[in-house]
């Protein structure tokens, strides 16, 4: 029995319960790439392709449409993949497990990609049903968007004939989003040389955190796990007088997303255990009244291991670069507009460790080009002024808004009259496709929608069964009132 199968519409369900089935994350999208290709053939659609994995599939206008100008749908393919603690889950080959409580659909330990299947499951039941009422459509699925807007960047614009574009990757509804901000991803890049140490190992872990959507909940004041860590270590040694050797930095999973977790494994003298214990006790101690009411589940751990002998541990000047740059790196909200909303922030992603390197990937965003590049120059800085290399990659314009959308103007309209109260209309700090879509399409006029969905990024992802219903339904009324 399908897990969706009472759930309405009952095509949209259907078609997100495939997606589901279907391994998905940023740069393993060729699975889905190849189902929407048999969708578009089992559909007779005019469909096209390209190297990126994007596709495009075309729709004629249904009967009195046939002069109304074309419509834009897009959504985006790929999904965050994280998994919960202690939850083991083959993102590369295994497809969801999706659950239904109450209202709330999950799935089981890891996120659900709602962000965005849900949009292109829209797109897929609009396609499929020659009932619907609409002009000609052009639906546009792109790839790699959680990790850098590959898709959308590499996108041949220059087969798009709309210019109304309504993109489908929004998670409140009712609201309009009009205006996004730009990003830039910052990697820093530090040499790591090795040493042989003996001593007590240890194993510090921070867990718990609330994590989300560095865009959508930067503003919020949650804990960033990898900046804890980082913290804990450098008060470990400058205040508790407990001196280590690191052997190990984890923590972060993608760049978008505020890290839930962090630990650190090091190598002490075997009289400093205890003292060690006892400084976990007091740092969560500490962190819990710092972020009472927002991080309660915090937890740090410390595991004391056996005595022993390793080549792995990171000479004294690595741990000293590393430990400062992720405690001196900017992070969290940088500054607010006008009239309070979000403006820059950075966020530290993930890192990354081999033998020989140890990398550090950040995300700043703003609504304002020059602020982003500022924060990423602050970045580049401080990175190469402790002996590392910083890479900027790939930048994305902020989505100004467009004061006079018509567009807009017609959404609010048709919402109106579906739920007797204007919509709210705004720009958001997380990233969206249209930036690219603006850029290389003259004249366009975007807006984006989408149902309530709780706790992107994090294994906690809940999409509001009624609300992909209503947001769906208005999704058809707002196509039918463009003619």
């Amino acid at each position: 029995m399908s897990v969706t199968e009472n759930l309405k519409p009952e095509d949209v369900f259907r078609y997100f319960e495939e997606l589901s089935a279907i391994p998905r994350g940023s740069g393993n999208t060729d699975q889905v790439t190849e189902y929407l290709a048999a969708f578009a053939e089992e559909h007779n659609l005019d469909a096209e392709g390209d190297e990126y994995g994007n596709v495009i599939m075309r729709k004629e206008a249904s009967a009195g449409y046939e002069k109304a100008a074309p419509v834009i749908l897009q959504a985006h393919t790929d999904m965050v993949c994280a998994a919960a603690e202690g939850v083991t889950h083959d993102f590369e080959n295994e497809g969801l497990k999706l659950r239904v409580e109450g209202d709330g659909l999950f799935a089981e330990g890891t996120t659900l990609g709602a962000d965005d299947g849900i949009g292109v499951a829209y797109i897929l039941a609009i396609l499929a049903d020659d009932t619907l009422k609409h002009p000609r459509l052009e639906c546009i699925f792109t790839t790699d968007e959680e990790t850098g807007m590959t898709g959308a960047m590499n996108l041949d614009y220059s087969v798009i004939e709309g210019k109304t574009l309504i993109n489908l990757d929004s998670e409140d509804e009712g609201v309009l989003t009009v205006g996004c901000a730009g990003g830039i991803r910052v990697d820093t890049i530090f040499p790591v040389k090795r040493m042989t140490v003996k001593g007590t190992t240890a194993l510090v872990k921070i867990d718990g955190l609330t994590g989300g959507h560095s865009g959508g909940a930067i503003h919020l004041g949650r804990a960033n796990a990898l900046k804890l860590i980082a913290r804990f270590l450098m008060t470990l040694e400058r205040e508790e007088d407990v001196f280590y050797s690191l052997v190990d930095l984890t923590g972060g999973s993608v760049t978008n997303a505020i890290p839930t977790s962090a630990s650190a494994k090091i190598v002490i003298e075997p009289e400093d255990a205890a003292k060690l214990e006892d400084f976990g006790a007091e740092f969560e101690a500490m962190l819990k009244k710092e972020y009472a009411g927002i991080e309660d589940s915090l937890s740090v751990a410390v595991k004391i291991g056996a005595l022993r002998k390793t080549d792995d541990a990171w000479d004294a000047d690595t741990a000293d670069a590393v430990v400062k740059f992720i405690n001196l790196v900017p992070n969290g909200l940088l500054a607010v507009d006008g009239e309070g909303a979000p403006l820059s922030s950075s966020n530290v992603g993930k890192v990354r460790v081999s033998k020989e390197v140890f990398g550090v990937s950040c995300l700043t965003r703003s609504a304002v080009n020059s602020s982003r590049d500022t924060a990423a120059m602050q970045i580049k800085a401080l990175g190469e002024a402790l002996g590392g290399k910083t890479y900027l990659k790939e930048p994305y314009s902020a989505w100004e808004r467009k004061n006079d959308s018509a567009l807009a103007d017609k959404m609010s309209a048709v919402y109106v009259t579906m739920f007797g109260k204007e919509p709210t209309v705004e720009t958001v700090h997380g990233g969206l496709e249209c930036g690219f879509f603006f850029e290389n399409i003259e004249g366009l006029d975007a807006v984006s929608i989408g149902p309530d969905i709780a706790d992107i990024h994090t294994p906690s992802e809940k999409l509001s069964i009624s609300s992909a219903a209503r947001t769906y339904d208005y999704l058809l009324k707002v196509l039918e009132s463009l003619r």
